[in-house]
């Protein structure tokens, strides 16, 4: 049986580098299309691992809890 994790995380990396890349061009519209892209994918690595590692928590948090 397949869970939900990886559905999961596609919407949030796809939540995370939307709205980077949104702010990013409101805040500034002359920036580079480069270093907002880079700017938003960095980002969305970095929310990727933290939503991960607040996955495993909680579900060894459930674990434990049986």
């Amino acid at each position: 049986m397949m869970t939900i994790t990886p559905l999961i995380l596609v919407v949030v990396s796809i939540f995370s580098y939307v709205f980077v890349y949104f702010f990013s061009k409101v805040i500034n519209p002359q920036a580079s299309k480069k270093y907002v892209t880079l700017a938003s994918i960095s980002f969305t690595i970095l929310v990727v691992i933290l939503f991960s590692m607040f996955l495993v928590f909680f579900s060894e948090l459930a674990q434990i809890n049986k």
